[in-house]
């Protein structure tokens, strides 16, 4: 088997670019008490009073956009409609115009499986369903129909057609486990860890297969409670089952609010537990930093297999630490103390996941995990 070239994907977690952030925003939803909220913000903080598109991803713009694909937990609705889902503390909603903030980042997936993409209903997630596909971003999880919520995003990567490479397409699959009242919605794609859920995930990812092949599998899913450094064994045994039964090659996981451990599970397949929050407005829960983050690079390598074969094999891991502030993410220098602290908690938690390549530090201040011998 060898290696022909490679692509770069990175994975970041929770963006949510309602409420404040939207507000911030030349145009934004009316919502009187978030207006008046901001308004007071700007008048101490310049940096909101010029806050535009490309704002929330600070100076993370270069290395998004360096990148082949980019995907995320889009933890927003995004639309016009008002009528909240009862009995919800916090409902989240950006303005449709809004989504021009991930084409700034050239954002190529949105995962639409957490607990605020029905915020305002059905129909709130119909728009955003239809506004993330006026704006060319793939999304899964939730959907127009069941089978676009349960079935995967085939989401294009392209290989340079001068030196002979094939492009490829990738399938990512996303889901929930929260929150409960949303099972019932036909087109929103719930899960719990139940021995139906998991041939429910065995059919519907084995069903893609035989409709078309892709090169590499992903599977995005918002899971766990809030504030939980370490995965409960069932969560973890899932992630397991989807990468021995379901043949998934990259777990993307969220909903922590900050980041989680890595667990390098078997060569080339890579489950990331937590991404933490990549950008929002969430108040500061010191014990667990949830202003802390990181950009999440995984290299892909093209393994020819066959002469009518390709498969892309995860190869790398680099986490680049970044932290949140005023809306905004900064990523961090190495002889930052966030910095190494972000890179100690993943450490020590991949650890005691059973990860046992040692990370290390890359020259520009990631750390760096290797996921396959070659």
């Amino acid at each position: 088997m060898t290696s022909t070239r490679s692509f770069q994907l990175i994975f970041l977690g929770d963006v949510m670019l309602g409420r404040l952030i939207d507000q911030c925003f030349p145009t934004h939803v009316h919502e009187l008490s978030e207006g008046r909220i901001v308004e007071q913000l700007k008048q101490s903080d310049a940096a909101l009073r010029s806050y535009g598109l490309a704002s929330p991803w600070g100076d993370t713009l270069p290395l998004l956009r360096s990148a082949d694909l980019r995907l995320i937990n889009l933890e927003t609705s995004a639309t016009c409609h008002s009528i909240k889902w009862p009995n919800k503390v916090f409902n989240y909603r950006m303005h449709p115009a809004n989504i021009e903030a991930l084409k700034v980042a050239r954002i190529d997936y949105a995962s639409l499986a957490n607990n605020h993409t029905l915020d305002f209903g059905e129909a709130g997630l119909a728009e955003t369903v239809k506004t993330l596909r006026s704006a060319g971003i793939h999304s899964a999880g939730a959907g127009l129909t069941r089978e676009e919520a349960q079935g995967p995003a085939k989401v294009p990567i392209e290989a340079n057609s001068r030196d002979g490479d094939q492009d490829h397409t990738i399938d990512v699959f996303s889901a929930s486990d929260h929150p409960q009242d949303w099972a019932r919605v036909p087109n929103f794609h719930f899960i719990d860890y139940s021995s139906a859920t998991k041939s429910h995930l065995h059919r519907i990812i084995n069903q893609s297969n035989k409709i078309s092949k892709s090169s590499l599998k992903i599977f995005s899913i918002h899971w766990g409670p809030n504030y939980s450094w370490k995965p409960s064994e069932e969560i973890r045994d899932l992630a397991h089952f989807l990468i021995d039964e379901c043949e998934i090659d990259i777990v993307h996981g969220h909903s922590s609010h900050h980041v989680q451990g890595v667990e390098q599970y078997k060569p080339g397949k890579i489950i990331i537990y937590g991404c933490g929050d990549f950008v929002d407005d969430y108040a500061l829960t010191s014990g667990y930093r949830n202003d802390l983050s990181a950009v999440w690079r995984i290299t892909v390598n093209d393994m020819k297999q066959a002469p009518d074969k390709h498969d892309l094999v995860p190869t790398k891991l680099e986490v680049f630490p970044s932290r949140i502030k005023d809306f905004q993410v900064q990523l961090l220098n190495k002889k930052d103390n966030d910095h190494r602290w972000v890179c100690d908690k993943i450490r020590t938690l991949s650890q005691d996941l059973g990860s046992t390549s040692s990370a290390f530090l890359g020259e520009e201040g990631q750390l760096v995990f290797e996921l396959y011998d070659k």
